[in-house]
Protein backbone atom coordinates (compact mmCIF):
# COMPACT_ATOMS: atom_id res chain seq x y z
CA UNK A 1 0.00 0.00 0.00
CA UNK A 2 1.55 3.06 -1.31
CA UNK A 3 -0.96 5.18 0.27
CA UNK A 4 -2.23 5.27 4.11
CA UNK A 5 -5.59 3.98 3.60
CA UNK A 6 -8.52 5.69 5.75
CA UNK A 7 -10.91 3.45 7.62
CA UNK A 8 -13.84 5.16 9.16
CA UNK A 9 -15.53 3.59 12.27
CA UNK A 10 -19.26 4.15 12.73
CA UNK A 11 -19.84 2.58 15.94
CA UNK A 12 -21.52 3.89 19.39
CA UNK A 13 -20.01 1.88 21.58
CA UNK A 14 -16.78 4.22 22.86
CA UNK A 15 -14.55 0.70 23.91
CA UNK A 16 -14.97 -0.81 20.50
CA UNK A 17 -14.39 2.10 18.70
CA UNK A 18 -11.10 2.43 20.71
CA UNK A 19 -10.13 -1.16 20.47
CA UNK A 20 -10.55 -1.16 16.81
CA UNK A 21 -8.56 2.62 16.29
CA UNK A 22 -5.67 0.86 18.05
CA UNK A 23 -5.51 -2.30 16.07
CA UNK A 24 -6.29 -0.29 12.44
CA UNK A 25 -3.87 2.37 13.82
CA UNK A 26 -0.89 -0.81 14.24
CA UNK A 27 -1.45 -1.96 11.07
CA UNK A 28 -0.97 1.29 9.81
CA UNK A 29 -4.52 2.49 8.76
CA UNK A 30 -5.48 6.14 9.69
CA UNK A 31 -8.81 6.66 11.32
CA UNK A 32 -11.40 8.34 12.04
CA UNK A 33 -14.39 7.40 14.15
CA UNK A 34 -18.02 8.51 14.31
CA UNK A 35 -20.42 7.08 17.42
CA UNK A 36 -23.86 8.07 15.29
CA UNK A 37 -25.18 7.63 11.60
CA UNK A 38 -26.27 11.24 11.93
CA UNK A 39 -22.48 11.77 12.61
CA UNK A 40 -21.40 9.55 9.74
CA UNK A 41 -23.24 11.29 6.99
CA UNK A 42 -22.34 14.52 8.45
CA UNK A 43 -18.18 13.12 8.46
CA UNK A 44 -19.07 11.62 4.57
CA UNK A 45 -20.39 14.89 3.61
CA UNK A 46 -16.95 16.32 4.54
CA UNK A 47 -14.40 13.89 4.35
CA UNK A 48 -13.25 11.05 2.44
CA UNK A 49 -12.30 7.40 3.38
CA UNK A 50 -11.07 4.35 1.54
CA UNK A 51 -13.37 1.58 4.14
CA UNK A 52 -16.34 2.25 5.85
CA UNK A 53 -16.37 -0.34 9.13
CA UNK A 54 -20.07 -0.07 10.36
CA UNK A 55 -21.75 -1.82 13.58
CA UNK A 56 -25.24 -3.65 12.63
CA UNK A 57 -26.97 -1.45 15.15
CA UNK A 58 -26.36 1.74 15.95
CA UNK A 59 -28.45 3.81 18.39
CA UNK A 60 -29.44 6.42 16.19
CA UNK A 61 -30.30 4.08 13.06
CA UNK A 62 -29.67 0.45 11.92
CA UNK A 63 -26.22 -0.51 10.45
CA UNK A 64 -28.20 -1.93 7.01
CA UNK A 65 -30.05 1.48 6.57
CA UNK A 66 -27.08 3.81 7.24
CA UNK A 67 -25.19 1.81 4.60
CA UNK A 68 -27.97 2.35 1.68
CA UNK A 69 -28.35 6.12 2.84
CA UNK A 70 -24.33 6.71 3.07
CA UNK A 71 -25.02 5.42 -0.61
CA UNK A 72 -28.26 7.56 -1.49
CA UNK A 73 -27.29 10.67 0.34
CA UNK A 74 -23.34 11.06 -0.18
CA UNK A 75 -21.24 10.90 -2.92
CA UNK A 76 -19.15 7.94 -0.74
CA UNK A 77 -18.25 5.26 -2.94
CA UNK A 78 -15.57 3.31 -0.10
CA UNK A 79 -16.68 0.08 0.39
CA UNK A 80 -18.73 -0.57 3.88
CA UNK A 81 -17.85 -3.69 6.07
CA UNK A 82 -20.80 -4.36 8.51
CA UNK A 83 -19.71 -5.87 11.51
CA UNK A 84 -22.41 -7.40 13.89
CA UNK A 85 -23.13 -9.73 16.75
CA UNK A 86 -27.14 -9.53 15.79
CA UNK A 87 -26.45 -11.19 12.17
CA UNK A 88 -25.00 -14.31 10.93
CA UNK A 89 -23.34 -14.43 7.54
CA UNK A 90 -26.43 -16.98 6.04
CA UNK A 91 -28.90 -14.28 7.20
CA UNK A 92 -30.96 -13.60 4.14
CA UNK A 93 -31.19 -9.73 4.87
CA UNK A 94 -26.79 -10.03 5.41
CA UNK A 95 -27.02 -11.89 1.87
CA UNK A 96 -29.61 -9.69 -0.06
CA UNK A 97 -27.30 -6.87 1.36
CA UNK A 98 -24.00 -8.31 0.01
CA UNK A 99 -26.14 -8.94 -3.28
CA UNK A 100 -27.37 -5.98 -4.12
CA UNK A 101 -23.92 -3.88 -3.15
CA UNK A 102 -25.25 -2.18 0.25
CA UNK A 103 -22.47 -4.11 2.08
CA UNK A 104 -19.35 -5.14 0.55
CA UNK A 105 -18.18 -7.29 3.27
CA UNK A 106 -19.45 -9.04 6.62
CA UNK A 107 -17.52 -9.64 9.90
CA UNK A 108 -19.43 -11.14 12.91
CA UNK A 109 -18.77 -10.20 16.19
CA UNK A 110 -16.61 -11.07 18.40
CA UNK A 111 -14.11 -11.16 16.29
CA UNK A 112 -10.28 -11.76 16.13
CA UNK A 113 -8.07 -8.87 14.93
CA UNK A 114 -7.01 -10.60 11.66
CA UNK A 115 -10.90 -10.85 10.59
CA UNK A 116 -10.91 -7.03 10.71
CA UNK A 117 -7.62 -6.98 8.73
CA UNK A 118 -8.19 -9.93 6.17
CA UNK A 119 -11.83 -8.27 5.47
CA UNK A 120 -10.77 -4.46 4.95
CA UNK A 121 -7.67 -5.94 2.68
CA UNK A 122 -9.97 -7.97 1.07
CA UNK A 123 -11.92 -5.00 -0.43
CA UNK A 124 -9.30 -2.78 -0.83
CA UNK A 125 -8.12 -5.02 -3.25
CA UNK A 126 -11.16 -6.01 -4.99
CA UNK A 127 -13.33 -2.47 -4.66
CA UNK A 128 -16.74 -2.35 -4.39
CA UNK A 129 -18.21 -3.69 -6.92
CA UNK A 130 -17.24 -7.20 -5.98
CA UNK A 131 -18.65 -8.36 -2.46
CA UNK A 132 -17.14 -10.53 -0.77
CA UNK A 133 -17.87 -11.90 3.01
CA UNK A 134 -15.46 -12.14 5.82
CA UNK A 135 -16.28 -14.88 8.43
CA UNK A 136 -14.91 -15.68 11.97
CA UNK A 137 -13.60 -19.19 11.46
Amino acid sequence: MTETATVLVIDDEPDVRWALEMMLLQNGFSVAQVSSGAEALHWLGQQICQVILLDAKLGDVDGVKLARQIRTLTTCTAPVILVSGYFYKDDSEIQRNLRDGVITAFVTKPFRHDDIIRAISSVLMTGISSPTVALNP
